[in-house]
C-alpha cells in the first residue's frame, strides 16, 4: 500500500478548471528544494490529462529557487510533448521574474505578466 507523501506547508497549490480544456494552477509560498517535488507531481498529473492550455500562476510565490525553476522547465518539456500550451504567469512579482531571468528560464518558458484568458473550448 502506498501512502501519499504529505505536502510541505511552505507551498500551497490550488487547481481550477476555468474552461473545459484549460487548467489553472495557483502557487503561493516558497518554491524551493523542499517544495519543488510537490509542484512537479501536480504539474505532471495535470499534464497527463492533456489540457489544451495549462496556466501556472506564480504571482504569489515569495521565493523561487533553482529546484523550482527545474520543475518549470521539465513541465514545459512535458507540455510540449503533449501538445499543451504552458503559460507561466508571474503577475507583477519581481522575485519570480528575476529568478527566471537569472537562470535563463525566461528564454525557454512562455511567460505572461497577467493571467491570460482560458483557452477556447
Amino acid at each position: 500500500m502506498m501512502v501519499p507523501r504529505p505536502r510541505n506547508p511552505a507551498l500551497r497549490l490550488r487547481t481550477t478548471w476555468p474552461a473545459p480544456h484549460a487548467v489553472l494552477i495557483t502557487a503561493r509560498g516558497a518554491l524551493d528544494t523542499a517544495t519543488a517535488a510537490d509542484l512537479g507531481a501536480l504539474l505532471s498529473d495535470r499534464l497527463r490529462a492533456l489540457p489544451g492550455r495549462l496556466v501556472l500562476d506564480l504571482s504569489e510565490v515569495d521565493f523561487l529557487g533553482v529546484a523550482g525553476v527545474r520543475v518549470l522547465l521539465h513541465a514545459a518539456l512535458q507540455a510540449g510533448q503533449n501538445g499543451t500550451e504552458l503559460l507561466v504567469d508571474t503577475g507583477t512579482n519581481p522575485l519570480v521574474r528575476r529568478a527566471l531571468e537569472v537562470t535563463g528560464a525566461d528564454q525557454r518558458l512562455a511567460i505572461s505578466s497577467g493571467r491570460p484568458e482560458p483557452a477556447p473550448a
